[in-house]
């Protein structure tokens, strides 16, 4: 009469199902309804620094991720001080690939890079 436990794969799979049930109500209930113009408008503005309680919120729930590695986006400096991309890990070891657009300076590119995840979450507003 004993009780047959569920394998180690199962229970990872479970508790991955579960995480990302997690997640999908934060995203719905806590960041969806902070992304606003003005957020955005924010960021734009001051990308790197202090910013709103309502702004790092979202920057927080963007960076995470949600222990993904395939898609995440990084920023990388091509020519120093002169030249950012947008690279993207492809889920194999090697290099990221490097998005085709160029930004002048780091601002612009962390700026780009925060519409592009908000575009990817589905999160920019109508």
């Amino acid at each position: 009469m004993g009780v047959e436990l569920a394998s180690l794969d199962e229970q990872v799979q479970r508790e991955h199902a579960v995480y990302l049930q997690v997640e999908r109500h934060i995203l719905e209930s806590e960041i969806k309804p902070r992304v606003t113009r003005e957020i955005i408008e924010e960021h734009r503005s001051r990308p790197i620094g202090k910013h709103s309680d309502e702004l790092e919120r979202v920057l927080i729930y963007l960076r995470m991720h949600h222990l993904e590695m395939e898609g995440k986006y990084i920023l990388v400096c091509t020519k120093p001080h002169e030249e950012y991309r947008i690279g993207r890990f492809s889920g194999t070891p090697g290099p990221p690939e490097l998005l085709p657009e160029t930004y002048p300076d780091r601002n612009e590119v962390e700026h780009a890079l925060f519409v592009r995840r908000l575009a990817d979450a589905g999160l920019l507003p109508a």
